[in-house]
């Protein structure tokens, strides 16, 4: 086994700040199908043996999706009161999102760890667009009842919103046992700081309600194979704004990366998405009532998958690293299915 040299231990470290959690609006589940999190973000920095000091991060982040998947798999089914469900022709999802992050690690211990603290917001631009309802049987809906109920519904389920998200910030614990093993746990909390009105399809901010994610990650840094996982659990409370409440989630990031010299690294990363507790709507007014328990019907649990290649950089072995990757999702649930492409930019600012 290759024990790690002093350039390439501060290599790793750089990669901390992308470690702890971060938050974006591409996963779409949940409340409007969407969740919290990020999902495969995690990358290089699930193997990274972190050295005390501030470190800042830019992760730039772009989803599309054109397939809106409903509880089989099958194409999104609206429910509309019409006698039979119609399916979405088309749909088009797009989120460009910056993730500014500030991470710190300690001296300081606490159970044998070093202590410290992350916070992340967001900026972003989400669009969202709904259109050409199908009917998928050749008994009624008719088109004209499509065409005059169906369609004005998905347009009115169509938008788009800019600005500044949720604001994130977790405490950070951060474990080295030995020379190849880490482990990081970080209880993450999210505030409902971005702009969210319930009447409006797509907003920036999630809605009027928090969320709490920890999250555990451990990384093995082999000879010349590095492999980490990250697991993490989101527990929301209800939306002031509507009474909806979210269902809860398990995320797990993973990655298989290989130096093949002293400053690239390849590999293959993804993820795993499943909510395992139903979603719920105490909402009863007409319009935002009615949408909610559509929503909610039948627990809206979503569920997703993802797998891609993944290449990153360091710098003079440390100063700055760059990492890339492209997620294509697959066997997908009540979410949309896309494909996600990433670039982390880190670099470590001082003591």
């Amino acid at each position: 086994m290759t024990v790690f040299s002093k350039p390439l231990r501060t290599a790793s470290a750089v990669a901390v700040t992308t470690a702890l959690m971060a938050l974006g609006a591409i996963a779409h589940a949940a409340e409007n199908r969407v969740q919290r999190y990020t999902p495969g973000l995690a990358g290089s920095d699930l193997t990274s043996m972190l050295v005390p000091g501030w470190y800042g991060q830019v992760a730039l982040v772009q989803y599309h999706a054109t397939k809106l998947r409903g509880d089989n798999g099958d194409p999104y089914a609206v429910r509309t009161g019409v006698p039979l469900p119609v399916t979405v022709g088309k749909f088009r999802a797009d989120a460009y999102i910056v993730q500014p992050r500030i991470t710190y690690i300690g001296t300081q211990r606490l159970w044998g760890a070093h202590l410290g603290f992350t916070a992340m917001l967001p900026m972003m631009l989400r669009q969202t667009s709904l259109s050409n309802a199908q009917n998928a049987h050749p008994s009624p809906p008719t088109n004209a009842t499509i065409n005059g109920l169906v369609n004005p519904l998905l347009a009115a389920r169509s938008g788009e919103a800019y600005g500044v998200g949720d604001l994130e910030i977790a405490p950070v614990l951060n474990w080295t046992i030995g020379d190849n093993q880490t482990i990081t746990l970080a209880p993450t909390v999210v505030f409902p700081t971005g702009s969210y009105n319930a009447s409006k399809p797509v907003n920036v901010g999630f809605g009027r309600y928090y969320t709490f994610r920890p999250s555990i990650q451990y990384g093995y840094i082999g000879d010349g194979w590095d492999i980490g996982v990250r697991t993490l659990l989101t527990f929301n409370s209800r939306n002031k704004a509507n009474g909806y409440k979210s269902g809860s989630v398990f995320n797990m990031d993973f990655a298989l990366m290989k130096f093949i010299d002293e400053d690239v690294r390849v590999g293959v990363q993804g993820y795993v998405v499943k909510q395992f507790t139903n979603d719920h709507s105490t909402d009863s007014t007409p319009v935002t009532g009615a949408q909610a328990q559509i929503q909610a019907e039948g627990g809206n649990k979503l569920q997703a998958y993802a797998l891609g290649p993944a290449l990153g950089w360091l710098k003079n072995g440390g100063e700055l690293l760059v990492e890339g990757k492209i997620l294509r999702e697959f066997d997908v649930r009540n979410r949309a299915e896309g494909t996600t492409y990433m670039l982390t930019i880190s670099k470590p600012l001082g003591m």
